[in-house]
């Protein structure tokens, strides 16, 4: 199916921190706007968060109609005096150069400790003057809480997740006692959720729920202020009933946001020709391929991070549909006009 469709689009799920030469063409043919996401987590990136931020506002100033950028804080400190009051004042500078969006990690739930040796997680009552500012403020959360089901079950090669879990053990929680379960961390979640009715929430990676988007759908219809995000979970969508996916998407086309989890971590100069030509291959096929599954009625094959690649029914989306999750929902969330 040809990948020029009739809509603009907005991926709203990146960490496009660099320019590269394909960029600009890409923007421009696709109608493409981008929410570039900073993120938390000691060696996710090569780079310091603050320096991550400089080079995110580096793109903005290029790309000024096209960038939007999501914001972050380091939660690690937590129990520490003084702890919200010093993020608020971070968060109302990025604010005011041009953040429209705020990103939370696992690292609450799966990482920080309190004082004694427990978890903390995400609706923790030591947040909530951040969760009053940003809601007074109409800021939304972009929150990438737990992580997909697959982490705490046995490796299995049908699931999407199995490449990334065999070769990074240490994100494999399967029979571990030293991190929360799954449930733990989705129920505080969804108290946080409950509990901050005015604050807009974007599940990141269709909110830690992929495997089964008839529990997305639960939640979605229990909270007004839930949205979730496609970022890096087409893979789990394709291995579900099309007809019962393309059901979830038509139901909920208000509230699902477009995303691709695409990066660019480095500096072009400081990346080989063969590496940025993968770079570039790497973005166009996930454009082209989520844009087949999408809106195509023809059965497509589809690879994404499944060891087998599958064959599959598109799912022949209304126009309506698609204008929703790959613009306007991204757009009346984080700004931006066609």
């Amino acid at each position: 199916m040809v990948d020029s469709p009739p809509i603009p689009r907005f991926d709203a799920h990146t960490h496009l921190f660099h320019d590269r030469a394909f960029l600009e063409r890409i923007l421009k043919e696709k109608r493409l706007k981008v929410l570039v996401i900073n993120v938390t987590g000691e060696g996710l990136f090569d780079r310091p968060m603050d320096q991550r931020w400089e080079a995110m506002t580096d793109m903005k100033a290029r790309y000024p109609e096209r960038f939007h950028l999501c914001t972050t804080f380091d939660p690690s400190s937590v129990t520490a005096p003084g702890f919200a009051d010093r993020v608020i004042d971070r968060l109302a500078r990025d604010i005011q150069a041009g953040a429209t969006a705020v990103k939370v990690w696992k690292d609450i739930g799966l990482e920080v400790r309190a004082e004694d040796g427990g978890f903390v997680q995400i609706d923790d009552p030591r947040f909530q003057p951040i969760w009053a500012f940003l809601a007074d403020r109409d800021v939304p959360v972009i929150a990438h809480t737990g992580e997909p089901r697959a982490a705490w079950q046995p490796l299995d090669k049908e699931s999407p997740h199995y490449r990334f879990y065999n070769e990074n053990p240490a994100y494999h929680m399967h029979g571990r006692d030293d991190v929360p379960d799954w449930t733990t961390v989705m129920d505080a979640r969804d108290r946080w959720l409950e509990q901050n009715p005015d604050l807009t929430v974007v599940g990141a990676h269709l909110g830690s729920m992929a495997h089964d988007v008839e529990m997305v759908s639960d939640r979605l219809e229990r909270y007004d202020n839930f949205f979730v995000d496609t970022a890096e979970r087409f893979g789990d969508l394709v291995t579900q009933p099309s007809q019962k996916v393309r059901s979830f998407f038509k139901t909920h086309a208000d509230r699902i946001v477009y995303g691709t989890d695409v990066i660019l971590e480095h500096p072009a100069d400081q990346v080989s020709e063969t590496q940025r030509a993968e770079e570039k291959r790497e973005y166009e096929s996930m454009l082209a391929d989520h844009w087949a599954y999408l809106a195509s009625g023809q059965s497509i094959t589809v690879q994404d991070k499944l060891v087998e690649p599958v064959r599959v029914p598109g799912l022949d989306l209304p126009p309506s549909v698609l204008q929703a999750v790959y613009h306007d929902n991204a757009a009346f969330l984080y700004g931006g006009t066609t």
